[in-house]
């Protein structure tokens, strides 16, 4: 026979299932999607989340979608973190952020814009990290006329570099995904901080300037184990969000 304590936790954890509380406790997952997209496309991958860390709560962020999102990138930046604001105060522990495509980069943007934010680990999913499309003849012309990625990278020196590399800090794990077939990210390495040199050669991660100067955290977090890179091939640019051995391999055990 039950003891009334055994009787009484049972009848506790009974109704909490019954009422959707979710025991264990995951973070939330903030999801921010990638060019021309939309939340339908992050469908599948939240289902994913949501079966396999059944009761965690998955935020798929609706904002510039489709053709809105060839809107300015800061534009983007500030609508998105404000956005985030709420979920993240209502989290006290934490939240995880998984950002596809172009939205690694309007993520890693927020997070070294944002004092004070309490992301866990940003998952950066196919993203041109290191730039897209970029001719590494034309280095001067990228450094005046771009106004984007060359201030996060610390490429282009601003008052606030110094802070944006403690927001960026602030993270406890990053997760770099990415492939050799991915078909649109050029160089596919871009997805992990890679980029071509002057003579077309790939320059890995850890031999570019931002990396060796520092510049926005990442050697930091290099050196504290707290980057991890995932490679997978055979799978196309448009397929990372729907591909259940990527997300089993690569994102799962990030978001608990």
């Amino acid at each position: 026979m039950k003891s009334p304590q055994s009787f009484l936790r049972g009848s506790l954890v009974s109704l909490l299932l019954l009422t959707g509380v979710h025991i264990d406790g995951y973070k939330p997952v903030i999801i921010v999607h990638g060019l021309f997209d939309g939340p339908k496309q992050l469908k599948t991958l939240s289902q994913y989340i949501t079966k396999v860390h059944r009761g965690t709560e998955v935020k798929v962020i609706s904002l510039y979608n489709n053709m809105a999102s060839l809107k300015p990138m800061w534009r983007q930046v500030q609508a998105f973190r404000k956005s985030m604001e709420s979920i993240m105060q209502e989290s006290p522990d934490g939240v995880h952020l998984l950002c596809y495509s172009q939205g690694g980069l309007i993520c890693r943007a927020l997070l070294s814009t944002t004092p004070h934010h309490n992301v866990h680990t940003f998952i950066s999913l196919s993203s041109p990290q290191a730039g897209q499309y970029g001719d590494p003849h034309q280095r001067s012309r990228y450094l005046q006329y771009n106004t984007f990625l060359p201030m996060i990278n610390g490429d282009r020196p601003n008052k606030d570099m110094k802070a944006w590399r403690e927001n960026f800090l602030r993270i406890k794990k990053l997760v770099l995904i990415g492939g050799p077939d991915d078909g649109v990210i050029t160089p596919w390495q871009s997805s992990h901080f890679g980029f071509f040199d002057s003579n077309e050669n790939i320059l890995e991660m850890r031999n570019q300037e931002f990396y060796k100067n520092d510049t926005f955290g990442l050697k930091m977090l290099d050196a504290r184990g707290d980057v991890s890179q995932c490679v997978h091939s055979g799978v196309k640019h448009v397929k990372w969000h729907s591909n259940f051995t990527v997300f089993q391999s690569c994102m799962e055990k990030w978001l608990t």
